[in-house]
């Protein structure tokens, strides 16, 4: 494996930002990954070798509140604001460009982190190229039940509080690791992760759900770049990605903000992390042969 180079991204607070880039000699573009919920970057380490290994820079982030890009303002498990999680993506994608001034940016989500790059795209379509999403969760129609029951609970209790049925009805039921794939190797290590956290406290969980609920909010979307290529990979048995309605359903809002090239996958005998199943390397060489097609 490639070693990373390491850097810190200040931000308007204490919290520094972690971010890893995996250099590439000849490199022909940037692909910049946003993780999931509960995780953290190193967990990418694998796909960024494989992306340096066929021409493109990774650069990776830990978002606020997960890996190393903690800070007595933004605890541990702790997300308090969606629009400060979407800056900072701006934020990453800026140094990439500062550092790598001639070489295209694509964006790379995986599950939250789908969400996280689709609500990117609100104001910052023209940054990119083209957009790569895999365990990409769908619009829940339960979310406003979950703001509600969230606001609630949350008069009452700090924002280091835990709810175990919220975190049920958040579909991240804690330690329980058995949806994110087949291969029992993935499940091991990310039950025996240290940086992997067990459960969100109901303040995360609530700027989870305003992120979903945003999905369907066209109006946001200043949509200026209607060329923008996007591509969604899942597993058959992703639960998060909603089947073949909530797929349907995402694939129709991009279009319906105005999206014309948006095209959906689905892979047999995978669940959410596409990127950590046995036979995953069919998905990298996928994700980069979308990338080779729109530098």
């Amino acid at each position: 494996m490639i070693m990373p180079l390491h850097f810190q991204l200040p931000t308007e607070n204490q919290t520094q930002l972690a971010v890893a880039v995996f250099p590439a000699p000849n490199a022909r573009g940037i692909v910049q990954i946003i993780h999931g919920a509960l995780e953290h970057k190193e967990r990418y380490y694998e796909f960024a070798d494989y992306l340096s290994e066929h021409g493109y820079i990774a650069v990776l982030s830990d978002n606020r509140g997960h890996g190393r890009s903690i800070s007595p303002a933004d605890p541990r498990g702790v997300m308090r604001s969606l629009p400060q999680i979407i800056a900072d993506q701006v934020r990453v994608t800026r140094f990439a460009k500062a550092r790598y001034p001639d070489l295209p940016v694509s964006l790379f989500g995986h599950s939250f982190g789908s969400i996280l790059a689709r609500l990117y795209l609100q104001a910052h379509d023209d940054e990119i190229v083209s957009v790569a999403l895999t365990g990409t969760a769908n619009y829940n129609p339960i979310v406003p039940v979950g703001l509600f029951l969230g606001k609630a609970f949350l008069r009452f209790h700090d924002e280091t509080a835990k709810s175990p049925l919220l975190s049920k009805i958040s579909g991240l039921t804690p330690s329980d690791h058995s949806w994110l794939s087949y291969n029992q190797e993935n499940i091991r290590r990310a039950s025996e992760d240290a940086l992997m956290m067990a459960e969100y406290p109901v303040r995360s969980l609530e700027t989870l759900w305003q992120a979903d609920y945003q999905l369907h909010q066209i109006d946001r979307f200043q949509f200026k770049n209607p060329n923008l290529a996007i591509l969604s990979v899942v597993g058959v048995d992703d639960k998060f990605s909603g089947g073949e309605k909530g797929l349907a359903d995402t694939v129709a809002t991009l279009r319906k903000i105005g999206y014309r090239n948006v095209t959906s996958e689905q892979v047999p005998g995978m669940k959410h992390e596409v990127l950590r199943e046995t036979g995953r390397e069919r998905v990298f060489a996928r994700l980069v042969a979308f990338f080779d097609t729109y530098q």
